[in-house]
C-alpha cells in the first residue's frame, strides 16, 4: 500500500506528460533524491479507482515532488479542467482495497474557489500526513485530504 494524490472530476481529465526525460540523482548516504527541478517534471495519469474514493467519475493520479513551479502549472491544469466541470476535487489518501467500519479514513474537507486556490494550498495538500491518529477511540485509522476547487 502507499499514499496516492490524484484529481477528481465529472468530466474526463486529459493526462499530462513530461516534455522531455529528466535524469534521477539519489543519494543513499545523504538520503535525497533530485530530479532535476524543472516545472515540467511531473506527471498526470489515469487513475482507476477514484469511485473507491469519491462520487466522481474521472481521476488522474499526480506523480511529482513538490516545487512551487510545479504546483502553479498543477493550478493552471486544475482553472483549465473548471472550464468543463463546476468542481474538482484534490485528494491525498492512502491506497485501501477494503477496509472494516472501524478503521475507515478519516476525511479531512476543505472547500475554495479557484480564484482563492494558491500553491500553499496545493503544498498543505501534498504534505498532509496519512498516518496521524486523528480518532484516539482507533488510533489505526488513517487520515485522508480532500481539496474541493469550485469555479
Amino acid at each position: 500500500m502507499s499514499v496516492c494524490r490524484f484529481i477528481a472530476s465529472d468530466f474526463p481529465l486529459t493526462e499530462f506528460a513530461s516534455s522531455q526525460d529528466y535524469p534521477i540523482e539519489i543519494n543513499v548516504d545523504n538520503g535525497t533524491i533530485y530530479d532535476g527541478g524543472a516545472d515540467d517534471n511531473y506527471f498526470l495519469i489515469p487513475f482507476l479507482n477514484v469511485a473507491d474514493y469519491t462520487d466522481k467519475k474521472y481521476g488522474v493520479y499526480l506523480e511529482w515532488d513538490y516545487t512551487d513551479g510545479r504546483a502553479k502549472q498543477f493550478i493552471e491544469y486544475i482553472k483549465t479542467a473548471l472550464q468543463k466541470s463546476d468542481v474538482i476535487e484534490f485528494w491525498h489518501v492512502w491506497l485501501m482495497d477494503y477496509y472494516e467500519f472501524e478503521d475507515r479514513p478519516f476525511i479531512h474537507r476543505k472547500a475554495i474557489s479557484i480564484d482563492e486556490l494558491t500553491t500553499e494550498h496545493i503544498k498543505e495538500i501534498d504534505n498532509a500526513v496519512i498516518w496521524n491518529t486523528p480518532d484516539k477511540m482507533y488510533p489505526e485509522r488513517p487520515s485522508f485530504y480532500c481539496l474541493t476547487i469550485t469555479r
